[in-house]
């Protein structure tokens, strides 16, 4: 998603204004894009978009509605590679990363993510307490919590529930676990995540 270039067309869409609107603030240099070509049509990148709607108080549901944002939080430097690397796959994912609990909550606060995926057993805190602090913000409440482990059995995988945990991956895991667990936590309808099954120790 963070790649994607829009027409003005479908930037006034998002935005709720005219074509026009659009046409407008491009030629005033208001929002940054390029045209295809001497005079061609215009074309603004996901990123100018998002900042030029964010300076002018314009809300990003309509950007945003199809972008499924993930934030990755472990203070291991191979799954903070090789996760993004995964999902990147896909451009449906936008993937961020953190290696501490605050960085963490920084990045929650500024871009709600939908999906955090974050190792249980952190250096600098217990992924338990990040759990329940994402679930007690308003804005966040909805928001999937897939916990990662190598120290957790079945019985604590299962207590995670407790904390706000919608899964639960045991380290080391496949490609295809991670993009499966993924895939099937958003698709869980919102009403279903206050008291979630823990699927596949």
């Amino acid at each position: 998603m963070k790649n994607r270039v829009f027409t003005t067309g479908e930037a006034a869409g998002i935005c709720g204004v005219s074509a026009d609107t659009v046409s407008r603030w491009f030629d005033l240099g208001q929002i940054d894009g390029y045209r295809l070509g001497p005079g061609g049509d215009r074309r603004i990148p996901y990123q100018s978009l998002r900042k030029f709607m964010l300076s002018h108080g314009i809300p990003l549901d309509r950007l945003e509605e199809s972008e499924r944002r993930v934030l990755v939080l472990d203070d291991d430097p191979f799954y903070l590679d090789t996760i993004p690397s995964v999902l990147g796959r896909d451009e449906v994912y936008a993937v961020l990363t953190a290696s501490t609990g605050f960085d963490a909550g920084v990045i929650v606060v500024e871009h709600t993510p939908q999906l955090v995926i974050l190792d249980v057993n952190l250096s600098d805190t217990d992924g338990r307490m990040v759990a329940e602090r994402v679930k007690n913000r308003a804005e966040t409440r909805n928001t999937r919590i897939l916990g990662m482990s190598a120290l957790l059995d079945e019985a604590g995988a299962r207590a995670l529930e407790d904390h706000g945990f919608d899964g639960f991956l045991k380290k080391p895991f496949t490609d295809e676990e991670l993009l499966a667990r993924v895939g099937e936590l958003f698709e869980l309808p919102n009403a279903k995540l206050n008291r979630p099954k823990l699927p596949r120790y």
